[in-house]
């Protein structure tokens, strides 16, 4: 699964966190990797495979890991995750838009069968399922391009940890020792063994370790192919939020509520999620305090007994309020970002028939559909910015055009559009 996205919420933490001490013996980020430190990492990886959290052998992994090379765009990746904040509005118009869903309810249809054998397997709903699938490749073409073993090493000699780390603890080396390991096993095509700077492949995005503990086999040929089965990666994506968190069936991801007048006082607006597991309790309970359930005009999910559940508030108040069941955090397990949990989660009520949530977000200028943005970037084309593609994405080039536009209309300068700057921009 993907553990970093392009979106603003803390990208790195989920595979650094426990390496934050050691910020002082890490490369820097401003140049790229020169080629000999490059290759004095890999020997120095090799040095420690007897750390590995599963058999590997150093000449194995010299063998293997002596074909890698390092690939800088890893590193240009890592500064546009730290560089360039984004929005939820923005991130969720974009990845849970009508022509998301729709797509997503085609694949439905396609695969019933399949799909429902799944979700009776693993107790996860089809629809999460095909939300991820849909998030992670927008349905399998956006799995990305970089070789997996590059990016595996390139991160491990980015983010390097200390021999001191216990056997198996080193998340950034053993995302590099897993990725030896499955093409020393051949249960990867090196060919097709391509994915994200991340390190993750295939259609639901698993990295390297991930896969080795979760892939399995979901269309009954004997191998868990996650690059070129989708039933492997959904079935790989079931069992994922089965085994890692406990998935509870019939109980909605998010529940949206209004908070009381009286409590409103402690969610103020922040520039990061307010989500507070500590204080999970039955939904009863809050709803006797005075927490009032908003239903739209169709519920996220058929909801069973009293579940647990505890406050989340991506934005604080003015703005959008939800209480979360523990099926929150199981996605959250695939992927360490809050907003990535709710992108999946709008998207399969969407795909289930639902609509979005209620409550708006407290600004003026809300975020683009990618037809929209697809929109923008051809108008920025005829501008002279040949250098953008409209793919849909506000990405660094787009940003950049998007910047020199707002400079040369003489208007205040800004990286990004939503509806209304964008009607602004793009007027005669």
């Amino acid at each position: 699964m993907r553990y970093f996205r392009t979106c603003g919420t803390a990208v790195l933490a989920g595979l650094f966190a426990s390496h934050a001490a050691l910020a002082q013996v890490r490369p820097s980020l401003a140049q790229p990797l020169p080629p000999e430190q490059f290759s004095a990492c890999v020997q120095g990886l090799a040095e420690q495979t007897s750390t590995s959290g599963r058999p590997l052998q150093r000449d194995d992994f010299l063998r293997i890991a002596g074909t890698g090379k390092y690939d800088d765009r890893v590193r240009q990746s890592m500064l546009v995750q730290a560089g360039e904040p984004t929005f939820w509005w923005d991130e969720l118009a974009a990845t849970t838009d009508d022509e998301r869903a729709q797509q997503g309810r085609a694949i439905l249809a396609r695969e019933a069968e399949a799909l429902q054998r799944i979700e009776t397997q693993f107790g996860v709903p089809k629809e999460i399922v095909v939300a991820i699938y849909g998030i992670e490749t927008n349905y399998g073409p956006a799995a990305g391009r970089i070789p997996v073993l590059d990016a595996a090493l390139t991160l491990a000699c980015l983010r390097p940890c200390t021999e001191t780390n216990a056997a198996g603890t080193c998340l950034s080396r053993e995302r590099a020792f897993a990725a030896v390991r499955l093409l020393r096993d051949r249960r990867v095509v090196p060919e097709s063994f391509v994915g994200s700077w991340a390190a993750a492949f295939g259609r639901t995005q698993f990295v390297p370790d991930t896969y080795e503990m979760i892939a399995v086999d979901g269309d009954g040929d004997g191998v868990a192919d996650i690059v070129n089965s989708e039933r492997d990666a959904w079935a790989s994506t079931a069992n994922h939020l089965q085994r890692r968190g406990g998935w509870r069936p019939e109980q909605p991801v998010y529940i949206e509520v209004s908070v009381p007048e009286g409590q409103r006082a402690q969610f103020p607006a922040t520039n990061s999620s307010i989500r507070l597991p500590a204080q999970a309790r039955p939904l009863s309970q809050w709803i006797a305090q005075g927490w009032r359930v908003i239903t739209p005009s169709r519920p996220p999910a058929q909801m069973a007994g009293d579940p647990e559940v505890y406050p989340f508030l991506p934005v604080g108040l003015p703005g959008p309020a939800f209480l979360v069941t523990r099926n929150f955090d199981t996605i959250r397990r695939y992927n360490f970002s809050d907003r990535y949990v709710m992108e999946v989660a709008v998207l399969a009520n969407k795909i289930a028939g639902g609509t979005d949530f209620v409550t708006p977000w407290p600004t003026d200028d809300p975020g683009l559909t990618r037809a929209q943005v697809r929109e923008l970037q051809a108008w920025l084309v005829t501008r002279g910015h040949t250098q953008v593609v409209p793919d849909g994405v506000q990405g660094r080039l787009t940003r950049d055009a998007i910047a020199a536009e707002f400079t040369a209309r003489g208007l205040p300068p800004q990286r990004r559009v939503g509806q209304r700057t964008m009607r602004m921009l793009m007027q005669p």
